[in-house]
């Protein structure tokens, strides 16, 4: 193509073998009308044609004018309509959508306007809900407070009368005291008058001086020591035996004479079985022995084992060697007591 092209350029349009034709490779039928490219007729051209436009200038001319022009301004304005029409579709397919959102938009906006306001609401009786559940929290502490008043009060008038009645029954217990003191010393002086009277008989009704009397029987309690042997003599000089203890009471009673030192009663098992003084049987009465006791312990060094039962300051009942030095116990009946005092 750069050959022709050349001549074309130097406006040489001749040359061996030459026709005029469209340039597309294609020469088109020159001199008939019913022969035609397009609808237009085409000058044929010999190879002597003189110098002009080439044939597709040619052709554009031709276009420009008559009813070529025409088709193509329809053609082109179709073009133009079917555009408009699509764009004008695809515009109204927007605005429809446009308006769906604008109603959607405002069905939401109207609905969360109302949610708002309806949580607003809500909240607005939450915060008298919550004003009133604290005024009444706040009685309820007043309330609490009040009664916790009331309680310490209670508490110290609950003191102040225990107190009281603590007071009271010291009291009492100090009126009773002294009312049986003044019945064992009046029953003490009545004895000592009927003694004087029957001129020293050993029939007796009543305990004599330093003798306490307990449920028929008198007691006497030592303030020193002997062995245990020592101390059997001597409740039997003065018509009596060391302790036998007969219940639970008669202990207790003892035991709140003894005090701190420990005190011989009369039971021993010299021959391996324990045996009271005055024959009470031992197996079937009672008993306090301390927990371990009586064990008959032979480490004491003193020789032989624990044959004889003594009291603990605290009432518990102890086995240990006789010969050792303890406080005791004297009892006797009423009529068996003797006159003397020690």
């Amino acid at each position: 193509m750069r050959g022709p092209q050349k001549d074309w350029d130097r406006g040489d349009h001749s040359g061996p073998g030459f026709s005029c034709s469209a340039g597309w490779g294609r020469e088109l039928p020159i001199g008939r009308g019913e022969d035609k490219w397009l609808g237009l007729e085409e000058t044929h051209c010999e190879p002597d044609c003189p110098a002009g436009l080439p044939p597709s200038q040619s052709l554009l001319q031709r276009l420009r004018s008559g009813p070529w022009l025409l088709l193509l301004a329809l053609g082109l304005g179709l073009l133009l309509l079917v555009i408009i029409c699509v764009v004008g579709s695809q515009n109204s397919k927007f605005q429809r959508d446009l308006l769906t959102l604008r109603t959607d938009f405002s069905n939401f906006t109207s609905n969360t306007v109302a949610e708002i306001q309806a949580l607003t609401s809500q909240g607005s009786s939450l915060q008298e809900t919550i004003a009133s559940l604290k005024a009444e929290v706040e009685g309820h502490k007043q309330e609490l407070q009040t009664r916790s008043s009331l309680q310490e009060m209670i508490a110290s008038l609950k003191a102040e009368v225990e107190g009281h009645k603590q007071e009271l029954q010291t009291v009492h217990s100090e009126m009773l005291l002294r009312v049986q003191q003044l019945v064992q010393a009046l029953n003490k002086l009545t004895c000592q008058v009927a003694i004087l009277k029957n001129n020293g008989s050993t029939e007796r009704t009543c305990c004599p001086i330093n003798w306490v009397e307990h449920q028929g029987s008198c007691y006497w309690f030592s303030r020193s020591g002997k062995t245990w042997p020592e101390a059997e003599r001597y409740c039997q000089l003065e018509s009596a035996h060391l302790v036998v203890i007969n219940s639970r009471e008669e202990q207790s009673f003892v035991q709140a004479h003894l005090g701190s030192a420990y005190t011989w009663m009369g039971l021993s098992d010299p021959e391996g079985v324990w045996k009271w003084v005055d024959g009470t049987d031992y197996a079937s009465g009672f008993q306090n022995w301390k927990p371990g006791q009586p064990d008959d312990w032979q480490g004491h060094g003193l020789g032989g084992g624990e044959d004889c039962a003594h009291f603990h300051p605290d009432g518990g009942w102890n086995d240990d060697v006789c010969q050792r030095s303890y406080h005791w116990v004297c009892e006797a009946g009423l009529t068996q007591a003797s006159q003397d005092s020690h």
